[in-house]
């Protein structure tokens, strides 16, 4: 007959000994790592908004009030007079391409902006886990952003320059807001090619994807380039997306602005 310790002994001896650990699994931290990050490039946009700057909101023709302007990381350089296929444009030579890449956006203040106002907000949330809360984890925070956009739009313009394919942002020759919004969200995923047709962008998206798969690289173990990097480049090209509505009605927006600074 078993006697009453001989049960709590055996009853015990089946609890497991290993240690537990409390390291989210990488599904754990899908939902996390995109919202907060969609948060943060939110915020981005709002910020663009509210400063009202040329850059931000791109720059309108000065000779031609109808034309489209080159959009935020290239309005500054190249301010298009027409848009591919009609008169008056004009393909962008190697030059013209390598230009627009360093001075149009390495040298804008677009990356940067951006890189420190991602970086305070993964600051705050935490992200990426591991890195600490501190001034040497904010710097590689931001580092690590600027890297990713170097990278990402490295990869889209470089990409476009072989396959022949303009970069610019082209605004809508067409009236009404939800026209204009689906221009906008169109042109995030196609671009114009020297005889005016319309292409598919995959230099866009490999960018898009590919930077933020190779972020994960130096990212704490626990972030894996087919899960946490997948899902930031959903929200990359999601941002994208808020970036274009904000280039197409930039005209708009600069004169709502302009009327609350009048005030």
């Amino acid at each position: 007959m078993t006697t009453e310790k001989e049960t709590a002994s055996s009853k015990y001896s089946n609890v497991s000994t290993t240690p537990v650990s409390f390291r989210r699994k990488p599904s754990q931290l899908e939902p996390r790592i995109c919202s907060s990050r969609l948060a943060v490039l939110c915020a981005v946009l709002f910020g663009w908004m509210c400063l009202g700057s040329n850059f931000a909101l791109g720059q309108p023709s000065a000779t031609l009030p109808d034309a489209p302007s080159a959009g935020a990381s290239t309005s500054a350089v190249f301010p298009p007079p027409a848009q591919p296929g009609e008169v008056g444009y004009s393909p962008l030579t190697p030059r013209d391409r390598s230009t627009l890449f360093f001075k149009g956006y390495l040298g804008s203040p677009y990356m940067y902006y951006e890189s420190i106002a991602v970086a305070a907000g993964q600051q705050f949330v935490g992200e990426p886990e591991g890195w600490p809360r501190t001034v040497s984890g904010y710097a590689k925070r931001a580092g690590s952003e600027m890297a990713l956009l170097a990278i990402e739009e490295g990869i889209h313009q470089g990409g476009d320059a072989a396959l022949g394919l303009d970069p610019r942002y082209f605004h809508c020759r067409c009236s009404g807001v939800w026209h204009r919004t689906g221009h906008a969200f169109k042109m995030t995923f196609l671009a114009y090619d020297a005889n005016g047709h319309l292409r598919p962008d995959l230099p866009r998206l490999v960018g898009d994807y590919a930077g933020s798969m190779l972020v994960t690289t130096w990212y704490p173990p626990q972030y894996i380039a087919r899960v946490q990097g997948v899902q930031m480049g959903h929200t990359q090209v999601g941002f994208d997306v808020g970036v274009n509505i904000l280039r197409e009605f930039s005209p708009e927006l600069k004169r709502v602005l302009r009327h609350f600074s009048v005030r």
